[in-house]
């Protein structure tokens, strides 16, 4: 199942919390930091869906430290191209970077340990402008967890009038 078609379950299978989530965004006159906005976290059975402030959705996904650097950029690429045990070997054997590219992975590591889900900071920053984007195109702003090593995280709009806004 690609992402589109998980995305499509995860919207049928929580429709009446977004149906509540449409109600409470639409009663908002402009949009705001307090704004409500969705994460479902389906990295597990059951999943779990949260509303939370666009604001304060760090409560929920914390931002990483390590996320943006480019080393781990370079890393997260490889996983897809190489899976990732090669991926890592490949990264921690590099001679121009391997030992600054291991004590960065130690750090994220530890940030993954903690257990709440994470996100790089830019990843945070564009979810801010894109519940902006939704919100004018009448839309509920929504991240979603999806199973994986490492897990996917998606961000979306759903037109509100699907789910009984005005």
């Amino acid at each position: 199942m690609d992402k589109a078609e998980r995305v499509q379950q995860l919207c049928s299978e929580h429709s009446q919390q977004l149906k509540g989530l449409a109600l409470d965004v639409c009663s908002h006159g402009r949009w705001d930091m307090n704004l409500p906005v969705a994460v479902i976290d389906a990295r597990k059975t059951p999943h779990r869906f949260h509303i939370s402030a666009v604001g304060t959705i760090g409560n929920i996904l914390r931002v990483s430290t390590t996320a943006d650097n480019p080393l781990m950029q370079q890393l997260f690429e490889l996983y897809e191209q190489q899976g990732s045990d090669a991926a890592l070997e490949h990264m921690l054997n590099d001679e121009q970077n391997g030992d600054e590219f291991a004590q960065l992975f130690e750090t994220y590591k530890e940030e993954r340990r903690l257990g709440s889900p994470l996100w790089s900071a830019s990843d945070a920053a564009g979810f801010v402008v894109k519940s902006k984007e939704a919100f004018d195109d009448q839309e509920l702003a929504i991240v979603a967890l999806l199973p994986g090593n490492p897990y996917d995280l998606v961000s979306f709009g759903i037109p509100w009038a699907f789910y009984g806004g005005q």
